[in-house]
């Protein structure tokens, strides 16, 4: 006995099983899925917005009155390591400009933002308290705070066709904090 199936929509998603020996649960979009994906369409029907969400507000607004380029220094970064990082701050920077416009986008940010701060105080703050070397610092912001945004990034906005961060931009990220005061790279109660 045969059956006709005629299905013409558009396919969202595909899932090939054979032999499946108990029950499939197809998982809901998460917030951040939903929110690259209304982001998209809000570039597409330039739809632009004038304010400012409260939670991006509270990471552009400069804390304190000390510069990104001394709080490096002062976290033992070279000069040609501050020009980098001051590189990449800017480049963020520019894309911040561009993306402001976009609710989504604010959003999206805002929430990188607190994952790179919360994840910057939990793993590399203690670090920098204990005393550990500037490389392995480094090396530790790359693994706990740079990688597991872009792991975000990557799974959650698969389907970003605006924002396109890299591991440049959430560096970038980092240092913006940094500069707004956010991040510090030398515990400055000690002082």
């Amino acid at each position: 006995m045969g059956q006709d199936v005629s299905n013409n929509g558009e396919i969202q998603s595909q899932l090939n099983a054979a032999n499946v020996e108990g029950s499939i649960y197809f998982a809901k979009k998460t917030r951040f899925a939903r929110r690259f994906e209304k982001l998209n369409q809000e570039v597409k029907s330039d739809e632009r917005y004038e304010g400012t969400m409260a939670a991006f507000k509270f990471y552009i607004t400069k804390l304190d009155g000390i510069s990104a380029e001394t709080k490096l220094f002062d976290g033992g970064f070279t000069e040609n390591e501050v020009i980098n990082a001051i590189r990449r701050k800017e480049k963020y920077a520019k894309c911040l400009q561009l993306n402001r416009f976009f609710e989504s986008a604010q959003w999206i940010d805002s929430q990188l933002f607190a994952k790179i701060k919360m994840n910057f105080e939990g793993f590399i703050t203690p670090l920098i308290d204990n005393g550990v070397s500037k490389s392995e610092i480094l090396k530790e912001v790359i693994v706990k705070v740079v990688q597991p945004v872009l792991d975000l990034i990557n799974v959650e906005g698969e389907d970003d066709e605006f924002l396109n961060y890299n591991a440049e931009d959430v560096f970038g990220m980092v240092y913006y904090l940094t500069g707004q005061c956010h991040i510090n790279w030398k515990n400055y109660d000690s002082i």
